[in-house]
This record gives structure tokens, sequence and C-alpha cells, in this order.
């Protein structure tokens, strides 16, 4: 299954992605001084990404594990690069959860961390950008 997303150009710096497989429109701008942000940046997107796969694969473990929980928070969090090229580094995913995991914690992180956000970044290479 092919999964698309068109972003295109609003005016003023802010972009508009249309998710065509679930038809969900996100706002996407670069915060201005002075003036408040619509919408996330990319790189909090791409972080917001990758914190929502493992949110999601984290809860899929647990509720067909049925592991009790009240309490299910994750926190993605990246410095930007200080040298070229521009990227993320030292990207770091935290889990909080009150769920007791003592004897199914390696088992948990072993699934969460095959969410296809985080296989694709540990393992993609490279990403092709044409222009049409």
């Amino acid at each position: 299954m092919e999964t698309k997303v068109e972003l295109k150009f609003k005016g003023d710096d802010k972009f508009e992605i249309n998710a065509f497989t679930n038809d969900v429109k996100i706002h996407v701008d670069k915060k201005k001084e002075g003036s408040p942000a619509t919408g996330a940046n990319p790189l909090e997107l791409f972080l917001s990404s990758l914190a929502a796969c493992v949110g999601v694969y984290a809860l899929r473990y647990l509720t067909t594990h049925a592991v009790e929980f009240r309490e299910l928070k994750i926190e993605a969090k990246a410095d930007f690069s200080k040298d070229t090229p521009s990227r993320l580094v030292n990207i770091k995913v935290n889990v909080h959860t009150d769920a007791n995991l003592t004897d199914k914690q390696e088992v948990f992180m072993h699934f969460i961390r095959n969410c296809p956000i985080h296989n694709t970044v540990v393992h993609t290479k490279e990403v092709e950008i044409n222009l049409v």
C-alpha cells in the first residue's frame, strides 16, 4: 500500500499537507518573529511522526497483552546539527508509562522499536528527491 502526502505552498512561509490515505489536512509553517505559528514546523512534524508511531506501537503492545496502564506519554526530542549537512542529531524518544513491564520490558522495547518510522530512519540510506 502506497502512502502519499502532498504539500502545497499557501503563501507567507505556510504550507498545507494533504494526507490522501486518511483525507486529513495539516498546516505547516515556519514561525516568523513577531507572529504566531499556525502549524508545526517540518522538524516538529518529523519528531511528532516518530513519537506517534512509537506511541501507536506501545499502545498496541499494552492492549494486545492486556497490560493495565493509565498513563502513556511519548516524548521525542533532538538537537539541530551545528555542522553540515543540516539535520537533526541526538534523536531521543522517551516512553513514559505506569504499566508494570518488569518482566516484559525487553520484549516491549523490541516491539515499539519496530514501528515503521523508526525502521525508516534507521534503515534508509537515501531518499530520492526529484524535480518533475
